[in-house]
C-alpha cells in the first residue's frame, strides 16, 4: 500500500528518534565503561603505591642492619661481605628473631626481569641462613616480593671502596673493604595505564 507524504514523514521521524536514542544509549554506556575503567586503574595504582611503600620500608630496615663483616685472608682482613650489582645486592645481617631463623643471614635483593606477559617484573627479597660446616636445606631459603609491577630497576652505591679513596657513586660494589654509605634504587612503576619513576636512597649506618 502506498503511504501518504504525511505518513512517510512521520515514519522517517520515528526512525530518526530511534537512531538518536540508540546513539545516546551507546554513548552513555561507553562513558560508564570508561569511567569504571579509570576508577579501576586508580585503585590498582593506589594498591601498587601502598605495596611499594611497605616494600621500600622493609628494604631500608634490612640495609640499616647490614653487618660490616670482613673475610679473613692470610694477609689480614679481606673484603667486606657485601656484593652490589646494578640488578641485585647481597649483604649479611643478624636475624631479627621474628620469622627468620636465629644467627647470621645472607639477604639478596634483586630485580627478576619481566613477568606478567613481558610488561613488568618484581624486586624480590631472599633470606638464607649462613651455614657453618653443613649444607643448607632448600626450605631454609625464604623469598618474598618487596615491590611488584616494576617496569625496570637499577641499584647504585655511594661511598669509598677502600681506605683513602674519595666517596663517589658506583655501579658495582664488590671487593670493597667497607659497606657503602648509601644504596640507591631507581625503578619505574606500572600504575595501570601510566609509568611513574621511583627514586629511593637508603642509608647504611654500619659503613
Amino acid at each position: 500500500m502506498s503511504r501518504s507524504p504525511k505518513e512517510a514523514g512521520f515514519a522517517l521521524a520515528e526512525a530518526l528518534v530511534a537512531l538518536l536514542l540508540l546513539a545516546l544509549t551507546l554513548g552513555l554506556a561507553a562513558g560508564v565503561f570508561s569511567f569504571g575503567r579509570r576508577i579501576s586503574q586508580a585503585g590498582h595504582g593506589r594498591d601498587v603505591l601502598a605495596h611499594t611503600v611497605a616494600g621500600s620500608g622493609a628494604l631500608g630496615g634490612w640495609l640499616a642492619a647490614a653487618a660490616p663483616i670482613r673475610t679473613v685472608t692470610p694477609a689480614g682482613p679481606g673484603p667486606v661481605l657485601f656484593e652490589g650489582r646494578p640488578d641485585r645486592l647481597t649483604f649479611v645481617t643478624a636475624s631479627r628473631g621474628d620469622a627468620q631463623p636465629a644467627g647470621l643471614l645472607a639477604v639478596t635483593v634483586g630485580f627478576n626481569g619481566r613477568d606478567r606477559g613481558g610488561r613488568t617484573g618484581s624486586i624480590l627479597f631472599d633470606v638464607t641462613p649462613l651455614a657453618f660446616g653443613e649444607a643448607l636445606l632448600p626450605d631454609q631459603v625464604a623469598r618474598e616480593t618487596l615491590i611488584a609491577h616494576v617496569a625496570g630497576a637499577r641499584f647504585s652505591y655511594f661511598g669509598a671502596l677502600t681506605e683513602g679513596r674519595p666517596a663517589a657513586w658506583h655501579d658495582d660494589w664488590t671487593d670493597a673493604t667497607r659497606l657503602p654509605q648509601l644504596v640507591q634504587l631507581r625503578a619505574n612503576l606500572d600504575l595501570g595505564g601510566r609509568v611513574e619513576p621511583l627514586d629511593l636512597s637508603f642509608r647504611v649506618p654500619g659503613s
